[in-house]
């Protein structure tokens, strides 16, 4: 069964294994955090881990904090959104903390629709893209401490206990953001613009509202060199974009954003985070995929992340997993890969559940 809105993807499986609870893939958007523009990888992915036979999965997503297209949201969400006011917005701070309560909601709803589990306590892969990877290791970092204060309930005590045991870091932003290419540009560019998200908003806003629904799509479709056709495969990322640009997500992408270059800096996460203690308790097992030549992510800091925190050239070591692209996939792999990072990331995450599930 499928769930699709402009605000979240969910997949649920048609069948259970036996008494067994469905593996959560809990993705995490990049910024802008849209989760319109992993639609299509989402629904690939599904479909791929639909033909594992030994596992059932359920495959979650919803876009970040402040950038809901849903004129009308329902929940404890939407209201606090809606008593939030329209001139707040969010940091990374922010967007880690929301996303942990979307995890835990999700998780806690799903099983206890499922108490036939016999006792079994749920597991979690998350999947980030982007920035999504560091709000990931964010959140394994605090389930982690949540889990040695021996509960992984949020603070009203209304969860469920839950094993994160996997991540896929798809083109990971974790480190030294501010120091690639479009970092550095981006630092810039807010430095001798100081009011650059207002004025990129009001631009975006007044070109939606002036420019015709038709010729908006047009326009936008050029830009991004995709097809505008209804009928293209390329209408859900078209689709987004024209929301986005009505929306207050223009200037929300930007705040994000320089919070990112101020807040994404130095490695600032323990051994057993990455992976890589010796401690006896089970570790979440990570993968990280990085681009080449990726814009968001200096050469020198992936080399240096893989060096000082990845398994060696001979798959030597207890760290993470990690990859570099040889395939010249960009970092917006969602606007036009998605098949081929939907079969990557099926991969890792059969990789993660083969050494994890017990």
């Amino acid at each position: 069964m499928s769930l699709i809105t402009p605000d979240s993807f969910l997949r649920l499986p048609a069948n259970t294994n036996g008494n067994k609870a469905p593996i959560t893939i809990f993705f995490i958007t990049g910024n802008p955090g849209l989760i319109g523009y992993y639609h299509t990888f989402l629904s690939l992915l599904s479909d791929r881990l639909g033909l594992d036979g030994g596992t059932s999965f359920q495959v979650f997503g919803h876009s970040l904090a402040g950038f809901e297209l849903s004129k009308h949201q329902g929940g404890r969400e939407g209201k606090a959104e809606r008593e939030g006011g329209r001139g707040h917005y969010y940091n990374l701070e922010d967007q880690i903390s929301y996303v942990q309560r979307k995890l835990d909601s999700f998780v806690t709803n799903h099983y206890e629709k499922n108490k036939q589990n016999h006792g079994e306590m749920p597991k979690v892969i998350l999947i980030g893209h982007s920035v999504g990877t560091y709000i990931a290791m964010e959140v394994l970092r605090r389930h982690r401490e949540r889990q040695r204060q021996h509960t992984t309930a949020p603070a009203d005590g209304k969860g469920t206990e839950f094993d994160i045991i996997g991540g896929v870091m798809l083109f990971p932003t974790v480190v030294d953001i501010a120091k690639s290419p479009a970092g550095q540009r981006l630092s810039k560019l807010l430095n001798l613009i100081p009011g650059l998200a207002i004025i990129a908003s009001l631009f975006a806003r007044v070109l939606a509202c002036l420019l015709p629904n038709g010729l908006l799509r047009l326009v936008v479709a050029a830009f991004m060199g995709l097809s505008s056709s209804l009928e293209s495969p390329d209408k859900v990322v078209v689709d987004t974009t024209c929301g986005f640009l009505g929306s207050r997500g223009v200037r929300q992408a930007l705040y994000l954003g320089a919070d990112e270059m101020q807040t994404i800096t130095s490695d600032k996460w323990s051994d057993d985070i990455w992976g890589m203690s010796d401690v006896e308790e089970p570790l979440a097992k990570l993968f990280f995929y990085f681009g080449r030549n990726d814009h968001w992510v200096a050469e020198r800091t992936r080399d240096e992340i893989i060096a000082v925190r990845g398994k060696d050239g001979n798959g030597k070591g207890n760290g993470p997993t990690m990859v570099v692209c040889e395939d010249g996939l960009p970092h917006a792999f969602c606007l036009r890969f998605n098949e081929v990072i939907a079969r990557k990331t099926g991969d890792m995450i059969g990789a993660i559940v083969e050494g994890q599930v017990r």
